[in-house]
């Protein structure tokens, strides 16, 4: 919004008090870029990573409850963000909820 001309905020504000949805152009392009992005494919092991992170646990307890290495839960971790375009536990988590990769 900070970029976006006093007339185009005011018609967005004028356009939402009357129920419609209005995006700024590169708002509206990331929605389209994401959407038009194919879902990413994770492995079985990296869905199981997925749904402990989920719970809250930590690179400890899921190497625990999975019979693997912290350094291996590293590694899955890296590639869960890589694949899911995020650099923290919280937006791995979220993305994987938004694109239903979690139950």
């Amino acid at each position: 919004l900070k970029a976006e001309r006093p007339e185009e905020l005011f018609a967005a504000i004028r356009s939402a008090a009357q129920g419609r949805t209005t995006l700024s152009a590169p708002v509206a392009s990331r929605v389209m870029a994401r959407m038009r992005s194919p879902r990413p494919s994770l492995t079985d092991r990296e869905r199981d990573i997925l749904a402990q992170l989920s719970q809250g646990l930590g690179n400890r307890d899921i190497a625990r409850a999975l019979f693997i290495s912290e350094a291996t839960v590293k590694t899955h971790l890296g590639r869960i963000y890589d694949k899911l375009g995020v650099d923290t536990r919280a937006g791995a988590v979220s993305v994987a909820k938004e694109q239903r990769l979690l139950p």
